[in-house]
């Protein structure tokens, strides 16, 4: 057998049950260089990367070479260095080879347009962006994007900086997060080499910062960056913060900042709603080539109401179990089993469903908020019925998938844009009122 071919096959199936990172870290920099009756000789370049493949991705490895294969191998990692070369760097050999620079903006190849997702919850934030793409410098300058972890912040801060250098060949870039920009300040600092360390932060035409609020009560550190921002900012380059909070809440940032990161256009990214969630899964499951059914990409949405990173981590997940188990189709109950695997049989969820039908869920929702089913359903517009029926609406189209005309014609023949305005706010106030999710909770427990 071929090895050489076997590696690159195994490799391809690796890059789709793998995040990029991963991959690049612990796939790329392995080798197979021996396989002989099933047992594959994996050579790692240090004892680190031996360790990690053996604790913690042994299977995954695995699983993909029994796939390539159609037999059950046994892997052992080693250590194997890579070849050096005694060529002085000076020889011809070292100057042919082209030296990439562009890996100075520490942009990542995946963090791009092409592959965001927006929705409701970003959309004000990516139009805005696409503003500073036109006109760098000028245009939303500061850009300042606040909001929870994994929301999408990194991804979309880094796509402007992917498209202003498609755009602009030249533009010198650079993306790093405010912690580098502290620990390269004191290193700079010990070394006495400040005038360089200014150099590099000062002379670039668009910097993009992460998680700027780790500067706060840091007096030194606040105090350089208030001085490269005003470089930067005087010299009409763009300027691109995130922050898990919006500059006037961020705890021990001194007024000037506060003052100069909202000086330009301040937007929030809230979490994603239910169809952006379904469309992150549809991406995903594209991405990897992955069969999914719209039964199980809609049960994983309605359970997974979490933050962009969790959704993806969750559906890789279900990816790598559904590779090992050799799983061709994703169903909903492969998802359910995978979320829950006390429910393990179809059963469990059909019964369930069953039971969870429009009536049923009216008549919850009217019992737990004390009003008549007959109110609930019908056209009077109180105030205290308002909550209710919107709550309602929201069940009806995540719990069942009932179409937008039929909630608006079981809730008192509204349309559908009113059902579809019911729906996106009780999604944007689970993501961020406690008391609308623990209501919401504490309905589903009682179906």
């Amino acid at each position: 057998m071929d090895i050489t071919r076997l590696w690159k096959n195994t490799q391809e199936e690796l890059k789709i049950v793998l995040a990029p990172a991963v991959f690049q870290t612990f796939v790329s920099k392995t080798e197979l260089i021996s396989y002989q009756n099933n047992l594959a000789t994996l050579a790692c370049p240090n004892s680190y990367l031996v360790d990690m493949n053996r604790k913690r991705y042994y299977q995954i490895f695995k699983n993909a070479l029994d796939n390539q294969t159609k037999t059950d191998n046994t892997l052992e990692f080693i250590i194997q260095e890579p070849i050096t070369t005694d060529t002085p760097p000076s020889s011809p050999l070292f100057e042919y080879i082209p030296q990439k620079t562009t890996s100075n903006h520490n942009l990542h190849p995946k963090y791009t347009f092409d592959t965001l997702i927006v929705g409701n919850s970003n959309n004000f934030a990516y139009a805005a962006a696409q503003g500073i793409v036109k006109n760098p410098g000028s245009t939303y300058n500061p850009f300042f994007i606040w909001g929870g972890v994994g929301v999408g912040k990194t991804h979309l801060m880094q796509a402007i900086g992917h498209e202003l250098l498609k755009n602009n060949p030249d533009f010198k870039i650079k993306y790093f997060p405010a912690e580098t920009f502290s620990n390269e300040l004191i290193s700079a600092l010990k070394s006495k080499n400040m005038n360089q360390f200014k150099d590099k932060y000062r002379n670039l035409d668009c910097i993009l910062v992460d998680d700027i609020q780790f500067i706060a009560g840091k007096e030194y550190i606040q105090q350089e960056f208030f001085h490269t921002f005003n470089a930067l900012h005087m010299n009409g380059k763009q300027v691109i913060l995130t922050s898990d909070r919006k500059p006037s809440e961020i705890d021990h940032l001194e007024d000037r900042l506060v003052s100069r990161f909202m000086g330009g256009l301040t937007v929030d990214i809230q979490l994603p709603d239910y169809e952006m969630r379904i469309a992150i899964i549809n991406q995903r499951a594209k991405e990897q080539g992955v069969s999914i059914t719209p039964e199980a990409t809609a049960f994983l949405a309605n359970n997974v109401e979490s933050n962009i990173r969790e959704i993806e981590g969750k559906f890789q997940q279900i990816t790598m179990q559904a590779l090992s188990q050799k799983v061709g189709e994703i169903e909903i109950d492969f998802v359910q089993h995978f979320l829950d695997p006390s429910h393990s049989s179809s059963s469990v969820f059909n019964n369930l469903s069953s039971k969870i039908n429009p009536r049923h869920i009216i008549s919850v929702c009217a019992k737990n908020f004390n009003i008549k089913t007959s109110d609930l359903t019908g056209k009077s517009r109180k105030k205290e019925l308002v909550l209710a029926r919107h709550i309602t609406a929201y069940l009806l189209l995540n719990e069942i998938n009932l179409p937008l005309e039929e909630v608006g014609r079981l809730l008192g023949g509204r349309d559908h844009t009113s059902i579809m305005h019911a729906r996106d706010k009780i999604s944007n106030d689970f993501s961020t009122n406690s008391q609308i999710r623990q209501v919401i909770n504490q309905i589903k427990a009682s179906f």
